[in-house]
C-alpha cells in the first residue's frame, strides 16, 4: 500500500502539534527543576541534586523519543514507553511532594505532565497506524455501536477478524451476513433440524467459514 500523502494543510498542522508538544514539555521541565532540585538536596543527594532533573526529564525524552521511532519502525519496545510513564509519575510525586499537603498545589503540579503524556500518546497512535496502513498491517476495529447493541455475536466476529487477521471490518461484515443468510437457506429448506437432516457438502461451507473463508469460494 502507497504511503500516506500529506498535505500543505496537513504539515502545518503537524508543525503547530509539534511546536505545542515541545513548549508544553519546555515548561514542564523547567517548572518541575527547582521543586525536584530541592527535594533531592532536602533528601541529601549533594551537588548531584542540580543534575538529578535534568538526567530524569532527559530520560524521558530519550524514552518517549526512541519508543517513537520504534513505533515507527514497526519493531516496538513497550518497556520504554512503560518506564518512561513510570518515571513522568515519578517527577509528578516528587512536584507534588513541594506542594504536600495542599491537593490544589499538588493537582497544578500534575496538569503539564498530564498534557505532555497524552500528546506523546495520541503521536504514537498516530505513527503506529500510519505504519500498519503503508505495511499494509492495519486492522480495523468493530464498531462500539455494535458491541452495545449485540456483544456476543460481536464477541465471535472479534474472535474470527483477530485469529485469521481478517483486516477489512466492511469485508468481516460481508462475511457473517452470507454466513446468516446461508444458515437460514438451510434451515428454511431442512426444517429446524437441519444440521442433522442437511448433507455434508452443505454444512462444510458453514465450518469452513468459521475459519474465515468466503462461502462464496465454498457454497454449492
Amino acid at each position: 500500500m502507497a504511503a500516506m500523502q500529506l498535505t500543505r494543510t496537513h504539515r502545518i498542522l503537524i508543525g503547530v502539534v509539534v511546536t505545542g508538544a515541545v513548549v508544553i514539555a519546555a515548561i514542564g521541565f523547567a517548572g518541575s527543576y527547582a521543586a525536584v532540585r530541592d527535594l533531592a538536596h532536602d533528601k541529601g543527594f549533594g551537588a548531584f541534586a542540580n543534575v538529578l532533573p535534568i538526567g530524569i526529564d532527559a530520560g524521558i525524552v530519550v524514552l518517549l523519543a526512541l519508543d517513537l521511532l520504534l513505533t515507527w519502525l514497526r519493531i516496538p519496545f513497550p518497556l520504554l514507553r512503560q518506564t518512561a510513564w513510570l518515571l513522568t509519575a515519578a517527577t509528578i510525586a516528587f512536584n507534588g511532594a513541594a506542594a504536600w499537603p495542599d491537593p490544589l498545589g499538588v493537582g497544578m503540579h500534575a496538569v503539564i505532565p498530564i498534557l505532555f503524556v497524552v500528546s506523546v500518546e495520541a503521536a504514537r497512535h498516530a505513527i503506529g497506524r500510519i505504519a500498519d496502513i503503508t505495511a499494509d498491517r492495519h486492522m480495523e476495529s468493530v464498531r462500539v455501536a455494535r458491541w452495545l447493541l449485540a456483544p456476543v455475536p460481536t464477541f465471535r466476529l472479534w474472535r474470527r477478524m483477530k485469529l485469521w487477521e481478517l483486516r477489512s471490518y466492511d469485508q468481516v461484515i460481508k462475511l457473517e451476513q452470507d454466513r446468516l443468510v446461508y444458515r437460514a437457506r438451510l434451515r428454511a429448506r431442512y426444517g429446524r433440524a437441519w444440521r442433522r437432516k442437511a448433507p455434508v457438502e452443505s454444512l462444510m461451507p458453514l465450518r469452513l467459514a468459521r475459519y474465515g473463508v468466503p462461502l462464496a469460494e465454498t457454497a454449492p
